[in-house]
C-alpha cells in the first residue's frame, strides 16, 4: 500500500518522533511509505521529504524579522492555557498540488498528524479529491476539533460552533474561532476523513464535536520503541546517573514544569500530603524525586524531599533511562490529550500515578498498573504514590510486570502498525 504522511514537526525533533515512528511502523511492513515535514534538514534519510528550502526558510526569517521590528502583524492577546495557535485557518501555506508534486506517490491512504502552519482543511479536502485515497487525522490534541485552540479546558464551543473564545477573552460569538471552525466543517464535512484518537479521552472528546460527531473515529494508542522502553538493572542506572540506590524513586516531567494544565499546584500539594503521611515511617527521608524538564527554578522551592535535576532529556534513551530508574512516575496533569509520557513509563515497566485524565483512563489501571486518582484531588494522588511505595517487594514486581505487559499489548509499534492496516483495508464511505 502507499501511504503518504504529513507532519509540521521534524522527524527528530520532541513530538515529531510520532511520524517518525508511523513512518518506519508502516515502512517495516512492506508499506511505501513518503513522510512529509515542514521543516529545512540537508539529510534526511530516503523517503522523508522537507517541503521547505534553506533559501525559502531564511527568507521567512528575514520577513518576520521585518514584520517584527516594522510591527506590520498585529498582537493578538490570548491565554496561554489554551495554546491557541491556530486562528488563520483559511491560510494556504502550500499550494495542494505542490505538495502532491514534492510527494511523488500515487498515495492510497493520506495520514494527517500535527498540521499547524503545514496544511490546512482545504489542503486536506484536495488531497483527497487528487488521490481519491481517504485521509486519516491522527490527535495529537484538540486541535483538530477546534477553532483554534488545542486544549478546551472547561469550555465546550467545538461542540457547537466556537465564538465568544475564553481563550481570547472574547464575548464575540463570531469571533475568529467561530469563523475558524465554520470553515473547517465546510471542508471537513464534504471530504472522506477518518479521526483517530491516541486516547480513550480523546476518543470522548472526538465523538462531542461538531466537526467529527458524524464521522467514523477510531482510537490508536501512540506507540512507543519496546526495545528502547523497556525494564532494565534499576542499581546500575542509577549509579549511573549518580544518584541513591537505596532510596525509592519518584520521577515527573515535563517540558515545561509550571505549565498549568501539568497540574504542578495538585502534585506539589499531594508531595506535600506524602510527606506528612509518612512522618515516623521506614519511608521518612528514604525519598528522592527525579525531575525533568525546564522551569524548575518555580517550584523547586516548593519541593518537601530530596531532589536530582536531570535538565531536558532526549526523547529516547534519556527520557527512558529516567522512567527505568525510577520506581513511580507520576503525572498530574489536569488537561492533557496523553500525555505519551504515561505509555512511556508503562513499557518501561514503571507503575504510574495519574489523575483521571487523558491516556490514563487507558493504561493507569488502580491495583494493575499504578493509581488513578480523582482528578484534581491532591489527597488522592498522594494516596496512590503511598500505596505503590509501600508495597512488598514480589507485589512491586508484579505491578512492574502487569505495565509491560499491558503496553505490549496496547502501545508496541507492530501493534498500533496491525490496527492501521486493519482500519486502512476496511471499505471506506
Amino acid at each position: 500500500m502507499n501511504i503518504l504522511i504529513f507532519n509540521n514537526i521534524s522527524p527528530f525533533e520532541a513530538s515529531g518522533i510520532v511520524g517518525l515512528d508511523l513512518y518506519n511502523g508502516f515502512k517495516n511492513k512492506g508499506h511505501n511509505v513518503k513522510l512529509l515535514v515542514n521543516n529545512y534538514y540537508p539529510d534526511y534519510p530516503e523517503g522523508i521529504v522537507g517541503v521547505e528550502t534553506y533559501y525559502r526558510l531564511k527568507k521567512k526569517e528575514i520577513l518576520k524579522k521585518i514584520r517584527r521590528r516594522l510591527k506590520l502583524r498585529k498582537t493578538i492577546i490570548t491565554d496561554p492555557n489554551y495554546h491557541l495557535h491556530e486562528l488563520f485557518e483559511q491560510k494556504v501555506i502550500y499550494k495542494t498540488s505542490k505538495l502532491l508534486k514534492i510527494a511523488r506517490i500515487q498515495a492510497d491512504a493520506i495520514v494527517v498528524l500535527f498540521a499547524k502552519d503545514f496544511i490546512n482543511t482545504r489542503n486536506i479536502y484536495e488531497l483527497s479529491k487528487e488521490t481519491n485515497a481517504p485521509i486519516y487525522w491522527l490527535m495529537y490534541d484538540m486541535a483538530p476539533l477546534t477553532g483554534g485552540c488545542h486544549y478546551a479546558w472547561d469550555c465546550a464551543g467545538y461542540q457547537n460552533r466556537c465564538g465568544n473564545c475564553p481563550g481570547l477573552f472574547s464575548s464575540d460569538p463570531f469571533d475568529a474561532t467561530f469563523t475558524n471552525l465554520e470553515y473547517k466543517k465546510k471542508y471537513v464535512d464534504i471530504t472522506n476523513i477518518h479521526l483517530i484518537a491516541a486516547s480513550e479521552w480523546q476518543y470522548r472528546q472526538a465523538k462531542l464535536s461538531s466537526l467529527f460527531r458524524n464521522k467514523t473515529i477510531h482510537k490508536i494508542l501512540l506507540s512507543v520503541d519496546s526495545a528502547v522502553f523497556k525494564p532494565l538493572n534499576k542499581e546500575k542506572l542509577r549509579l549511573e546517573m549518580g544518584v541513591s540506590d537505596t532510596k525509592r524513586i519518584i520521577f515527573f516531567g515535563s517540558v515545561y514544569l509550571a505549565h498549568l494544565r501539568k497540574g504542578m499546584y495538585y502534585l506539589l500539594e499531594s508531595l506535600k500530603l506524602l510527606d506528612d503521611k509518612i512522618k515516623g515511617t521506614e519511608l521518612e527521608n528514604n525519598i528522592l524525586l527525579l525531575i525533568a524538564g525546564m522551569g524548575i527554578e518555580e517550584i523547586v522551592e516548593s519541593l518537601p524531599f530530596e531532589y536530582h535535576y536531570l535538565g531536558m532529556l532526549d526523547n529516547r534513551h534519556g527520557i527512558a533511562s529516567a522512567y527505568q530508574a525510577a520506581d513511580i512516575f507520576i503525572c498530574p496533569s489536569i488537561e492533557d490529550s496523553g500525555p505519551s509520557m504515561i505509555n512511556q513509563s508503562i513499557m518501561c515497566g514503571t507503575p504510574v500515578v495519574a489523575f483521571e485524565m487523558g491516556v490514563a483512563l487507558d493504561l493507569v489501571i488502580t491495583g494493575k498498573t499504578g493509581y488513578r486518582a480523582k482528578l484534581k484531588d491532591s489527597d488522592d494522588l498522594a494516596q496512590g504514590l503511598y500505596n505503590v511505595l509501600t508495597l512488598e517487594n514480589d507485589k512491586y514486581q508484579e505491578l512492574s510486570g502487569c505495565c509491560r505487559e499491558l503496553a505490549l499489548e496496547l502501545c508496541a509499534p507492530d501493534v498500533q502498525i496491525e490496527i492501521f492496516e486493519d482500519i486502512l483495508q476496511k471499505p471506506k464511505s
